[in-house]
C-alpha cells in the first residue's frame, strides 16, 4: 500500500478522548507525537503553502530547521512548520498597506482576465507551478514592501530581505527551466503594476497630510528594494544546480 501524503494524512486525522487522535487506518497518536511528526520537503512546502525551493532556502540559511536522512533528503518537523505559520499569522498590514496589496493583486487579475498577460511572449514560458510559485513570491515582496513603507524597518534589513526573495526568484526560475530573460520581463511587468498603484494611490487619497502613508514618497522606496531584487534573481537563476536536494 503506498505511503499516503501529509495532505491525505492531515486529513483522515480526528480528535477522540483523553487527548488521542486517531487515524483512519486506526493508528493511534498522542498530540506529542503529532509534533513530533517529520514531513518531506514537499509536505512542509504544501502546509506552508510555499514553493518547495523556497522552503529549502529557509533549510539551507537555517530560518527552517531541518535534519537530513542518511540517503540525504530533508526533513521537517511538524511543530516547527506550526510554529513558522504563526509567526507569519501574526503580523498584520495597516489597511493603508492593505490598500496596495488589493490594487496590485487586483490589477494582476484584470490582466489575467482581460487577456493581456496571454498576450505577453513571454508568459508562455512559465508553467503552471511556475506561475503559482511567482505569484507567491509576489505577494511576499508586496509584503516586503509594506514594511518599508510603514513599520521603520531597517534600510540593511529591508536590502537583506529583498536579496533573500531575489534568490528564491532565481532559485524558482531557475528548477522550473523559464529562460532568464523572461523571468527578468515578468519580474518587471509586476514591478510595473506595483509602480502603477502607488501612484494611482497617490492621486486618490489626497495631499500628503491626508494619507496614512506617503505614497508618492515611497515610490523611490520601492524602487530601490525591486533594483536589489532583480541583480539576486539573475544570479541565482544563473547558477549551478545545488547537488543536495
Amino acid at each position: 500500500m503506498a505511503t499516503p501524503t501529509y495532505k491525505e494524512r492531515r486529513g483522515r486525522f480526528l480528535p477522540q478522548p483523553e487527548g488521542m487522535w486517531v487515524s483512519a487506518p486506526g493508528l493511534i497518536m498522542t498530540p506529542s507525537q503529532l509534533e513530533d511528526e517529520w514531513l518531506s520537503l514537499r509536505e512542509a512546502a504544501e502546509m506552508l503553502g510555499m514553493h518547495p525551493a523556497t522552503v529549502r532556502l529557509w533549510a539551507d540559511r537555517n530560518e527552517l530547521p531541518s535534519r537530513r536522512t542518511n540517503g540525504g533528503h530533508r526533513r521537517f518537523r511538524r511543530s516547527d512548520i506550526e510554529a513558522r505559520l504563526r509567526h507569519d499569522a501574526g503580523h498584520k498590514p495597516l489597511p493603508a498597506a492593505q490598500l496596495l496589496v488589493q490594487s496590485v493583486l487586483g490589477r494582476v487579475r484584470f490582466a489575467f482576465t482581460d487577456g493581456t498577460l496571454e498576450t505577453l511572449p513571454w508568459i508562455e514560458h512559465f508553467n503552471e507551478p511556475a506561475r503559482e510559485a511567482y505569484r507567491s513570491l509576489g505577494r511576499r515582496v508586496l509584503e516586503l514592501l509594506l514594511h518599508a513603507l510603514a513599520d521603520g524597518t531597517s534600510r540593511e534589513e529591508l536590502r537583506s530581505e529583498a536579496i533573500k526573495l531575489g534568490v528564491e526568484y532565481g532559485s524558482i526560475t531557475r528548477e522550473s527551466h523559464v529562460p532568464v530573460a523572461d523571468a527578468v520581463r515578468a519580474f518587471l511587468y509586476f514591478r510595473s503594476l506595483v509602480d502603477e498603484s502607488v501612484l494611482q494611490l497617490a492621486e486618490v487619497q489626497g495631499g500628503r497630510d491626508q494619507q496614512d502613508i506617503p505614497w508618492a514618497e515611497s515610490l523611490y522606496q520601492v524602487q530601490a528594494l525591486t533594483n536589489e531584487i532583480l541583480p539576486a534573481l539573475i544570479e541565482a537563476a544563473l547558477a549551478e544546480t545545488p547537488t543536495n536536494i
